[in-house]
């Protein structure tokens, strides 16, 4: 799909001794609410076989 616009921004990390550091669940909704408002959208994928066991294959390695 298409992205509708070509302004993006990456957000930097931040080192250990920078304010602000610690990544808490409520620093999470934070950012992913500031995200939506400005417009962004996540993608939410499904799962994959390689995720789950399969018959048969465990024991094939």
């Amino acid at each position: 799909m298409p992205r509708t616009s070509s302004k993006m921004t990456m957000a930097k990390a931040k080192s250990g001794n920078e304010k602000g550091g610690a990544l808490t669940h409520e620093r999470l909704q934070a950012d992913l609410e500031a995200f939506r408002k400005a417009g962004g959208r996540v993608e939410v994928l499904g799962n994959t076989r390689v995720l789950k066991k399969v018959d048969g294959q465990e024991n094939a390695a």
